[in-house]
C-alpha cells in the first residue's frame, strides 16, 4: 500500500472528507480507490463529495501509473443512494441561463461529478448495499461490478421526480438491452442482488463482507496482466459499440500495430515461450 487515504480538497481533514482514496501498489501497477465518504447519509452525493468525485476520475484519466480503479461506499449499508436531495442545489441551478444550461450539456462533467468522462482504464465497482438513482448510475460505470448478496439496486429517484442525469439513460440501456434497462427506469422498482446479476447488471456476487476484498483480488489480476492490449481492446469496444459492423472492424484493426510493438506484448510472448500460464480467478 502506498499511501494512505488522502484527500485533494484542504477544507477536509482525514475521515472528514465526503470522498477519500488511496493509492495502493500491486505487482505491474498502481491501484486506485475512491471511497464515497459519507456513510451517516447512505453515501449520498453533495457538493463537497461531487467536487471531490470529480477530481478522483480526473487524476485516474490522467495519471498513467495509476491501472485499474476501485469505487466503493464507506460503512455497511449504501454504495450509494444518489445526490443528497438535501443539498441539491449544490448539484444543479435550476435558475441557470440558457447559456449555462448549453454550456452544461456541451462541456460538463455530471452533476455526481466526474460521471461525464469515459474512463478507458478498468473500472471496478462494488456494492455492499443501497445502490439507489445516482448511486447506480455510478455503479454502471464499473467495467466490472461486483455486489455483496444484500445489495440493493433501484432508479430510485423516480419517486420523487428527480432525472437521471450521471449516464443511468445511457449505460443500463447498454449493458442490460432495453427490455431489462425500460422497465428499471421506467418505474423505480426496487431489485436484489440475485436479481441484477440475472439480468447482467452485476458481474459477479460475493458474500456479505466479501465483496470489496474480491474486488482488489481483480484489480491486483488486472495489474499483473500484460496491460497495452487489454487497454487497446476495453477502448475498442467502448469506442466501437454504437458504430456499423464495418467501422468497428477498422477501429480494432488500428490496434494492431501498436500493440505489437508494445513492451507488454513483447514480454506476454515471452512468457508463453517459457512455458508460463495464467488463468485469470
Amino acid at each position: 500500500m502506498a499511501s494512505e487515504f488522502t484527500v485533494d480538497a484542504q477544507r477536509f481533514a482525514g475521515n472528514e472528507a465526503p470522498v477519500r482514496t488511496h493509492v495502493h501498489r500491486a505487482p505491474g501497477g498502481h491501484i486506485f480507490e475512491i471511497q464515497i465518504n459519507r456513510p451517516e447519509m447512505h453515501n449520498s452525493v453533495n457538493g463537497a463529495a461531487a467536487e471531490l468525485l470529480l477530481q478522483a476520475w480526473s487524476r485516474f484519466r490522467d495519471d498513467d501509473a495509476l491501472v485499474v480503479a476501485i469505487l466503493h461506499g464507506a460503512g455497511d449499508r449504501a454504495f450509494c443512494s444518489g445526490a443528497d436531495l438535501t443539498a441539491l442545489e449544490e448539484l444543479v441551478d435550476p435558475g441557470a441561463s440558457p447559456a449555462e444550461i448549453e454550456a452544461a450539456v456541451q462541456n460538463g462533467t455530471g452533476p455526481m461529478g466526474g460521471s461525464r468522462i469515459v474512463q478507458r482504464k478498468p473500472v471496478i465497482t462494488v456494492t455492499q448495499g443501497y445502490t439507489y438513482a445516482g448511486g447506480l448510475e455510478l455503479f454502471c460505470h464499473g467495467h466490472i461490478r461486483i455486489a455483496e448478496k444484500q445489495a440493493l439496486f433501484s432508479v430510485a429517484c423516480r419517486r420523487w421526480g428527480v432525472p437521471l442525469v450521471d449516464g443511468g439513460t445511457v449505460y443500463l440501456p447498454r449493458l442490460l438491452g432495453q427490455a431489462q434497462a425500460l422497465p428499471l427506469i421506467i418505474t423505480g422498482q426496487r431489485i436484489r442482488a440475485q436479481r441484477a446479476y440475472d439480468i447482467g447488471l452485476v458481474w459477479e456476487l460475493t458474500a456479505k463482507g466479501r465483496g470489496l476484498a474480491r474486488a482488489f483480488r481483480v484489480a491486483e489480476q488486472l495489474c499483473a496482466q500484460p496491460r497495452d492490449a487489454m487497454l487497446a481492446d476495453l477502448t475498442a469496444t467502448i469506442d466501437g459499440a454504437h458504430l456499423s459492423v464495418e467501422d468497428a472492424l477498422r477501429l480494432e484493426a488500428r490496434n494492431i500495430y501498436p500493440v505489437v510493438k508494445s513492451d507488454s506484448f513483447r514480454e506476454g510472448v515471452a512468457r508463453f515461450n517459457r512455458g508460463e500460464r495464467f488463468w485469470f480467478l
